[in-house]
C-alpha cells in the first residue's frame, strides 16, 4: 500500500499510476485540477482523497465506486453544487467542503458513518431535516460563516456531537431543545443576531467552551448556572446589563470575557468563581459600590485582568488589586 503525494505540482490532471490498487492515499492539494478521470475507479483500495485548492466544479459518479474512502477533502474548489456522489460513500468518516460556494444540501444526504463534517464559508441558507439522523455518529460540525437564519429541530438528534461551530451566521434564536445535545463540549455562536438564549440551554452540562460575543443579548437566563463544566466564556460585545446569581455555580470557569457590555454591577456569587484566572470587564458601566468592589477585590491574584473603560469608578481611586 502506498501514498500518492502530488501536492503543489501545478497539475491539470492526475498522472497514471502503474498499480493503482496499491494506493490508499492521494494528496493532490494546491494544483489546477478541473476534473477527475473515470479511471479513478481503479483505485479500489483508496481510503483518503485530498483535493482542496483546485479548480473542480463537480465530482464524477465514478467516485461512488470507491467504497473504502473514509476521508475526503475538497475545500476551496468552485463546485457548481453539492456533489450527488457523496451520498454513495458508505464508509465516509471525514468530509471537508469548506469554501466551495454550495447553497444547499440535499435532504437525502445521510452519511451513516460520518464523524466530522466541515461546511464553513459557504452560502447555506438552511439545513435539511434529513441531515441529522437519529443514530448519527457525527461528533464535529462546522457551519461557520454561512447564511443560516434558523436551525432545524432535528439538530438535537445529534446526541454524539461534541463540537458545533455556528459562528458568523444570521441566527436570531436557538431551538429550546438544543440542550438535548448532551455530549456537546464546544459551542461557537459568535457573530450572529441572538437576542436571548432558550431556558433549555442550561442542559448542556458538559459544555466547556462557549463563544457568544458579537450578538444582541440583553440577558443570560438563570439556567446558564447549570453549565457547571464551563471553563471558557466570551460574551463580549452584547447588551448585558446584569448577570444572574446562578453564575456562582461556574466553579470550573477559568477565562471569562464580559467586555463591552452595559454591566452596572456584578452578582455577589461572582466570588464563587474560584478557578477564574483571566477576567475581562473593560468597557462596561460598573459603579463604585461595595458589591462591585468586593467582587473585583477577589480578582487580586489573576494572571490577566482588564477593568478599564468603566467611567463610574472615581478617577484616582486605587482598587485593592491594583
Amino acid at each position: 500500500m502506498m501514498k500518492l503525494k502530488l501536492k503543489t505540482r501545478n497539475l491539470t490532471c492526475l498522472p497514471d499510476v502503474p498499480d493503482p490498487a496499491t494506493v490508499t492515499v492521494i494528496d493532490a492539494r494546491f494544483n489546477q485540477l478541473r476534473s477527475l478521470p473515470s479511471s479513478l475507479t481503479r483505485f479500489r483500495n483508496l481510503q483518503a482523497l485530498r483535493l482542496s485548492y483546485n479548480q473542480l466544479e463537480d465530482l464524477p459518479d465514478e467516485l461512488g465506486a470507491l467504497t473504502k474512502v473514509k476521508y475526503l477533502q475538497i475545500s476551496s474548489n468552485p463546485l457548481r453544487g453539492f456533489p450527488p456522489v457523496l451520498k454513495n460513500l458508505p464508509q465516509l468518516k471525514v468530509l471537508y467542503l469548506d469554501q466551495t460556494g454550495i447553497e444547499e444540501i440535499p435532504s437525502d444526504f445521510q452519511p451513516p458513518a460520518l464523524l466530522r463534517l466541515s461546511l464553513s464559508q459557504n452560502k447555506l441558507g438552511s439545513l435539511p431535516e434529513g441531515l441529522f439522523a437519529e443514530d448519527s455518529p457525527l461528533r464535529f460540525l462546522n457551519l461557520h460563516q454561512n447564511c443560516l437564519k434558523s436551525l432545524p429541530a432535528s439538530i438535537t438528534k445529534l446526541t454524539a456531537l461534541e463540537h458545533l461551530d455556528l459562528s458568523s451566521n444570521e441566527l436570531e434564536s436557538l431551538p429550546d431543545e438544543i440542550g438535548q445535545i448532551q455530549r456537546l463540549q464546544v459551542l461557537y455562536l459568535q457573530g450572529n443576531r441572538l437576542r436571548s438564549l432558550p431556558p433549555g440551554f442550561g442542559e448542556l452540562s458538559v459544555l466547556r467552551r462557549l463563544a457568544l460575543h458579537e450578538n444582541q443579548l440583553t440577558a443570560l437566563p438563570e439556567s446558564v448556572g447549570r453549565l457547571v463544566a464551563l471553563e471558557h466564556l466570551d460574551v463580549s460585545h452584547n447588551h448585558l446589563t446584569s448577570l444572574p446569581e446562578s453564575i456562582g455555580n461556574w466553579r470550573a470557569m477559568q477565562w471569562l470575557v464580559l467586555s463591552d457590555n452595559q454591566l452596572t454591577s456584578l452578582p455577589a456569587s461572582f466570588r464563587n468563581l474560584a478557578a477564574l484566572t483571566h477576567c475581562f470587564l473593560k468597557g462596561n458601566d460598573l459603579r463604585d459600590q461595595p458589591a462591585v468592589k468586593e467582587a473585583i477585590a477577589f480578582l487580586h491574584s489573576f494572571r490577566a485582568l482588564d477593568y478599564s473603560g468603566n467611567r463610574h469608578f472615581p478617577k484616582g481611586r486605587k482598587l485593592p488589586f491594583a
